[in-house]
């Protein structure tokens, strides 16, 4: 990689996992198409993505490419110097796939009131905390920040004084992992 082309870890990692997610089988050349990557710091970060409780690959040789085969469990035996990366890697992989935002104007929720409808709202930072409750709200910050520099738009709605996200940008959804692996998916002529 070159110098200007370098990316932090963990946001080289979360958009590896994108990529990983959107695709059956993705190829080197799809992986490659986000940022420069040699062979030896794919396989590094996705046995990190595998630890952090994300996913997990294996390599179709006749596919020529990574598929999902699994979600696994964070790894609680890591050493300790690399425990906070993971949680860090898994609470952000998991806010990609799963924060959750009521888009609702403030006016609308008002005349709701008005008619006696009254109930809460979930925001994108309500989601967050009954996501991963107990958190401070620096932490939040921290990782509704790594996920703008990512190209998510979590931001604070001043209009409706909550923080929102835009749907639209907020699209990671993990394929289906296949039932049964068979040699046709294997092989990439399914």
């Amino acid at each position: 990689m070159k110098k200007k082309d370098k990316m932090p870890r963990l946001e080289r990692q979360l958009r590896l996992y994108e990529v990983i997610c959107q695709y059956d089988i993705a190829q080197f050349s799809d992986i490659c198409e986000v940022f420069p990557y040699n062979m030896r710091l794919l396989q590094r970060d996705l046995a990190d993505l595998k630890e952090a409780g994300l996913v997990s690959v294996k390599y179709s040789r006749k596919g020529k490419g990574y598929f999902i085969t699994e979600i696994p469990e964070l790894n609680e035996k890591a050493a300790p110097c690399k425990m906070a990366h993971l949680k860090r890697l898994n609470r952000l992989g998991k806010l990609m796939s799963g924060l959750k935002n009521e888009d609702i104007p403030l006016s609308e929720k008002k005349d709701n009131e008005a008619d006696g409808d009254v109930r809460e709202y979930v925001t994108a930072k309500d989601s967050y905390n009954q996501m991963f409750p107990g958190l401070s709200e620096r932490t939040r910050q921290r990782d509704f920040e790594v996920l703008c520099n990512l190209g998510y738009q979590v931001f604070y709605d001043f209009a409706d004084h909550c923080f929102s996200w835009d749907e639209d940008r907020f699209v990671l959804v993990c394929k289906p992992l296949k039932k049964k692996i068979d040699d046709d998916f294997i092989d990439g002529t399914w």
